[in-house]
């Protein structure tokens, strides 16, 4: 994404931002109430390339649409994969 790790601040989560904990659990979150077609992936927009909302939606909606909710023990086995920036108070 264009900033390295090694020039962030001590303590900053420098995991990819799917494999980091708040992200992960924001996103399914927010897949229980939007349609598919409106959750997006921002991280697959292309340099260079003038959106509008048709383009956007084209290139960045989630791949297969929504994926349908995890049950609550294999949600958390999945932040267990994750990285959260102390792991210890910033845990859902």
């Amino acid at each position: 994404d264009g900033h390295k790790a090694e020039d962030q601040a001590e303590g900053t989560n420098v995991a990819a931002y799917s494999d980091r904990g708040w992200c992960a659990t924001e996103s399914c979150w927010a897949s229980l109430t939007k349609a598919g077609y409106i959750s997006l992936d921002l991280g697959k927009m292309r340099r260079r390339r003038q959106y509008d909302s048709n383009s956007l939606v084209t290139d960045c909606k989630q791949d297969g649409g929504r994926r349908p909710p995890l049950h609550p023990s294999a949600f958390a086995k999945e932040l267990e994969k994750k990285s959260f920036t102390n792991g210890k108070d910033d845990k859902p």
